[in-house]
């Protein structure tokens, strides 16, 4: 089959399964990868397909004569940290993420947690399609299974030792995903008095959409205000995201996580500098520097993140959509740390999570989807990009086109991961940020409708 070169994305691999994805496709990307003698650890999410997508890679890495191990079935921080405690050179995780159930990718890391960058992407894209012509032969896989459950339940333990005699109450919404292979055990293990909602893996997704997002947790909200619980977290379909609820059944955003951790981090840290995305809000910068944080800017993605976060020593790596990095816990993001560390910032400072959201500012803030071809998105950007030169003077190209204005900005950027254009829009008033949200979204609409 011919191999679609866009499922070779910025910081990882998606397709549709059986369609872009398929076991003779990751066969050819795992004899990519693969490496005579390193050691390498494989694992997928809950999708009916993640087995099937396994098989492939370990056949193609061991033709490589790769050292493969094989964690099976898992949530993402499970995974890595397998990957860690083995020593792996490389860390591959077969998922979509948030995306539905037909679709399918992979996630490579190094073994320290780091993904891969855009570049080694791409040249895993360019050798694959180099081959994709050539057969090879297709041998039942060999690889080691490895259940380190148990060990990252005890890791976790340790890091966060006051939660352990806490009293507190959560609601933790699982959404039939990953993290319902381990998230109530490691709620019991730590004596959290939790209500689990949708714990049982089900890769259709029944019961809400695998990404977490306002109108999906619902039941959640509604559910911590009727328990009288003191937080809920909603979980993403691998285990890569959390998101907060608080404790009036506020539906917090990934900048107003960030700061609260932000906040605390910098208090027990001797290092001060954050790591934050080109679409995090301006509320980050001016609540965090004024605490002695020192931001550095990041493009948007979890790579770019967790990679800035490494080459910077920062003590916290923020992402607006809820991708947020504690490298003095784990370098890779995995989502089970932000109710834990929630929790333990509650039992230190005595509060409610509402107050300490209270105490934090936040501006109106909009993220507006536009779909647009794989093919048509860049070359949209690209277009913007020259239009905008002649016409706005404070303008930053560091991820897509950033405006910045007095009162606020807008930024547009290519999905790296979906067939969509993203439109970020900030301001210090709700008036501003409805004149910022039509201007730019007329400038991007327009320029979507002349590529067609």
């Amino acid at each position: 089959m011919q191999i679609n070169p866009f499922i070779f994305r910025a910081y990882d691999i998606r397709g549709i399964f059986g369609k872009d994805l398929t076991k003779e496709v990751f066969q050819k990307i795992g004899f990519v990868i693969g490496k005579k003698g390193e050691k390498i650890l494989v694992g997928h999410d809950i999708r009916s397909h993640g087995k099937i997508l396994a098989r492939g890679l370990i056949s193609g890495l061991e033709k490589k004569k790769s050292k493969v191990f094989y964690c099976g079935k898992s949530s993402f921080g499970l995974c890595l940290f397998s990957g860690q405690k083995i020593k792996a050179k490389k860390i591959l995780f077969i998922t979509a993420s948030h995306l539905p159930s037909e679709w399918n990718g992979l996630k490579p890391f190094h073994g320290d947690g780091e993904p891969f960058s855009s570049k080694e992407i791409e040249k895993i894209k360019n050798d694959v399609l180099k081959i994709e012509k050539k057969e090879i032969e297709f041998k039942k896989p060999k690889a080691k299974k490895i259940n380190l459950k148990k060990e990252y339940v005890l890791d976790l333990l340790k890091k966060f030792p006051l939660l352990k005699k806490a009293n507190l109450k959560i609601v933790a919404d699982y959404g039939n995903g990953s993290v319902s292979l381990v998230g109530p055990k490691i709620f019991k293990a730590f004596s959290l008095r939790a209500i689990n909602l949708f714990s049982k893996p089900d890769p259709k997704f029944p019961n809400r959409s695998p990404e977490p997002t306002f109108e999906a947790t619902k039941i959640l909200r509604e559910k911590v205000v009727k328990e009288k619980a003191d937080f809920g977290v909603a979980f993403d379909g691998d285990g890569d995201r959390g998101v907060i609820v608080d404790d009036k059944g506020r539906y917090l955003s990934g900048n107003q996580i960030g700061i609260i951790l932000g906040k605390f981090l910098l208090k027990e840290e001797k290092r001060k500098k954050i790591v934050k995305t080109v679409a995090c809000s301006m509320a980050v910068k001016e609540e965090l520097e004024s605490l002695g944080a020192k931001i550095v800017e990041s493009p948007v993605g979890h790579n770019f993140v967790v990679s800035r976060c490494k080459k910077e020593k920062a003590i916290l790596g923020i992402e607006e959509s809820s991708h947020i990095v504690m490298p003095k816990y784990y370098l890779f993001d995995d989502a089970i740390l932000i109710p834990l560390k929630i929790g333990d910032i509650l039992v230190k400072t005595k509060k409610k999570l509402s107050e300490i959201v209270d105490e934090i500012k936040i501006y109106p803030f909009e993220e507006i989807v536009f779909d647009c071809e794989d093919q048509k998105k860049f070359l949209v950007i690209e277009k913007l990009k020259e239009d905008f030169a002649k016409k706005y003077s404070d303008l930053s190209f560091l991820d897509g086109i950033k405006v910045n204005f007095d009162f606020g900005w807008a930024l547009i950027r290519a999905s790296n991961t979906s067939p969509k254009i993203r439109l970020y829009v900030e301001a210090k008033t709700k008036e501003d940020l409805e004149k910022i949200k039509k201007e730019f979204s007329n400038n991007l609409l327009s320029c979507i409708q002349q590529s067609s």
